[in-house]
C-alpha cells in the first residue's frame, strides 16, 4: 500500500540538477526553456491547445485540467522515450511567448509527451508521441498516438471475432473521420474542436478494445484479492464461490498481507487461511513485507522475517519477495533485500516468485518513475529469480487509464523473462481520495470502483504471458463491507470475457 509523497523535484532548471542534463534555450525567444538529455541539442515544438469550443487555452488553463483543479501536487508532465518510456526529463512545459505551448525535445530521439488528462472515462495517462518538429495541436497529437497504436491489436480483436469488437470498430471510424478533418482543418479553433472529439473517440476505442481482449487471457491466469487481515471462513468461502471473483471459471488467488510473523495467534490464524482456500480449490500468495513496513526493517530484521515466514507457511503457491519498489518512501537498499527473499524462495520452496514495482510516471522525482526505476536500479540477478514482474496501480494518485496496454506492453519489454501482472489495484479508499484524479464517476463511489477493476483487470488478463490481476487492495472492505458490495461482480465479469 502507498504511502503517497506525490513529490514534485524536477521542475525546470532543478531537474538539470536530478537527471543530469543541461539546459538549451535553443533561440526561440521562449520563457526559461527545460532541461534536455544528452549533449543539449533539441528542437522546439509548439503545442496548440483549446477547450472543447475551440478557443485557446494557455499554459496555465493547461495545469488547471491536468490537475483536476488541485495545483501543483498535479502537474506531472513528462517527457518519455518513446520506446521504453523511461523519462527524459519532467515539467518540460512552458509558455511561448506567442500563446501556444512550447516543448524542447532532443533532436533525434523518439519522444512522447505524458501528462494526466480527462475525457468523460475519466483521468488516463495521455500519451502523445512527439513529431520531429513545427506546430501542432496537442489532443491531436495524443489521438493520432492512441489510434494508430491500437491498429494492431484491433486487427487481432477482428480476426478472433471477439465480442465488442463491433463496438471498437465504431469508435475507431469516429475517431478517423475526426483526425481526417483535423488535417484539413483552416484554423487551430477548428483543429481544436476536433482534436478534442478525436481523443473522445479513441480514448472510448482503446477501453472497448481493453474490454474485448481479455478473451485472450491465458487458461492459467488467474484472479485475484488482496486480505489486508485475516479472513473469516465465510469471507473465504464467498472470494471461492462461483459468485466471487473468479466467476465459478477462473481460479482466485487471495493475496495475504501479514503483519507480524512473530505473533502465533495472527501466524495461527494465516495458516488457517492457507489451508481453507487450498481445501476449496483457491491459491494463496503470501507478501513478504508490505511497502510501508520495509525501510523500518534493518537487513538482519528482514532476514529473520523471511526465515520465519517461510517455516510458518510452507504451503504457499507464491511469494511476493518485494512490494511496490520504485516507491520512494521504502528506505535504503530495497532492491537487495528483495533478491535476498527471492534467493530463499527459490532455494527452500517450489513457490512462484513475484515483484511488484509501483506503477507513475511524472508525479515523483524522475528516479522513481517505473521504467526509469526498473533499467537502473532492477539489475539481471534479482530479474533471475523473478517469474512474475506485477504492478501497484492506484489511479487516484497516479492515472493509468487509456495507457494501460502501452504501460504493459512496455513492461513485458522491459521482463521479457517474467510474466506480466497487475499485483496491487485500489480506487477510493479514505487514503487514497487525497490523490488529484478520478476515473469512471465523480460522484458515486461504486461506480467508479467497478469501472477501475474492470478496466484495469481486463487490460491487465488480455495479454498472452498474462499472470493475473487486480489484486484489489481493501478487497474484504469494499466488497463485503459495502452494501451489494460492487468488487466481485466488476472482477468476475472482466476475468471471464464480460
Amino acid at each position: 500500500m502507498p504511502l503517497e509523497t506525490n513529490r514534485r523535484r524536477a521542475l525546470m532548471l532543478l531537474g538539470a540538477g536530478v537527471l543530469g542534463v543541461s539546459v538549451s534555450s535553443c533561440g526561440h525567444g521562449h520563457a526559461a526553456s527545460p532541461p534536455a538529455r544528452g549533449d543539449g541539442a533539441t528542437t522546439h515544438l509548439s503545442l496548440h491547445l483549446t477547450d472543447a469550443q475551440g478557443g485557446a487555452l494557455s499554459l496555465e488553463a493547461l495545469r488547471r485540467i491536468q490537475s483536476n483543479g488541485k495545483g501543483e501536487a498535479g502537474y506531472d508532465d513528462a517527457l518519455l522515450d518513446a520506446k521504453t518510456l523511461e523519462v527524459v526529463v519532467v515539467g518540460p512545459l512552458y509558455q511561448d511567448e506567442d500563446g501556444a505551448i512550447g516543448i524542447d525535445v532532443p533532436t533525434g530521439r523518439a519522444c512522447t509527451l505524458t501528462m494526466s488528462w480527462p475525457t468523460s472515462h475519466g483521468y488516463s495517462a495521455l500519451m502523445a508521441d512527439l513529431p520531429a518538429s513545427g506546430e501542432h495541436n496537442l489532443l491531436e497529437l495524443a489521438a493520432r498516438t492512441l489510434h494508430d497504436r491500437q491498429a494492431e491489436r484491433y486487427q487481432q480483436a477482428v480476426g478472433q471475432g471477439l465480442k465488442g469488437a463491433d463496438e471498437v470498430a465504431t469508435l475507431r471510424t469516429a475517431a478517423q473521420e475526426s483526425l481526417d478533418a483535423c488535417a484539413a482543418a483552416q484554423s487551430w479553433a477548428d483543429r481544436g474542436r476536433l482534436a478534442t472529439s478525436a481523443l473522445e473517440s479513441a480514448s472510448g476505442a482503446q477501453l472497448a478494445l481493453d474490454r474485448a481482449l481479455v478473451a485472450q487471457a491465458p487458461q492459467d491466469a488467474i484472479i485475484g484479492v488482496t486480505f489486508t487481515r485475516v479472513p473469516t471462513a465465510a469471507e473465504i468461502a464467498a472470494v471461492l464461490a462461483s459468485s466471487g471473483p473468479g466467476g465459478g471459471k477462473r481460479r482466485v488467488s487471495a493475496r495475504l498481507v501479514i503483519g507480524d510473523p512473530t505473533d502465533a495467534h495472527e501466524m495461527a490464524g494465516w495458516r488457517t487461511t492457507v489451508e481453507s482456500l487450498h481445501a476449496q480449490g483457491g491459491l494463496a500468495l503470501a507478501q513478504i513485507c508490505d511497502s510501508h513496513d520495509v525501510a523500518a526493517l534493518t537487513d538482519p530484521a528482514w532476514d529473520a522475517r523471511v526465515d520465519a515466514l517461510i517455516k510458518a507457511l510452507p504451503s504457499v503457491d507464491a511469494w511476493e519477495i518485494g512490494n511496490e519498489l520504485g516507491g520512494d518512501w521504502l528506505g535504503t537498499g530495497p532492491v537487495a533485500k528483495a533478491q535476498r527473499a527471492a534467493k530463499a524462495v527459490r532455494e527452500r520452496t517450489s513457490a512462484t516468485t513475484i515483484l511488484t514495482l509501483y506503477y507513475q510516471l511524472g508525479q515523483a522525482d524522475p528516479v522513481y518513475s517505473l521504467f526509469s526505476y526498473a533499467a537502473k536500479e532492477i539489475t539481471q540477478p534479482i530479474r533471475d529469480l523473478v517469474d512474475v514482474v506485477g504492478l501497484s496501480v492506484y489511479p487516484q494518485l497516479h492515472p493509468l487509464g487509456t495507457a494501460a496496454d502501452r504501460v504493459l506492453t512496455a513492461l513485458d519489454a522491459a521482463f521479457p523473462a517474467s510474466r506480466i501482472a497487475v499485483t496491487e489495484l485500489g480506487y477510493g479508499g479514505q487514503d487514497l481520495n487525497n490523490g488529484p484524479w478520478w476515473f469512471g464517476s465523480t460522484t458515486d463511489p461504486a461506480a467508479a470502483r467497478t469501472a477501475v477493476a474492470e478496466h484495469v483487470t481486463g487490460a491487465a488478463l488480455g495479454r498472452p504471458d498474462a499472470w493475473g490481476a487486480p489484486f484489489w487492495w481493501y478487497y474484504l472492505e469494499d466488497q463485503v463491507g459495502t452494501p451489494g458490495g460492487q468488487v466481485a461482480p466488476a472482477l468476475a465479469a472482466a476475468s471471464n470475457g464480460f
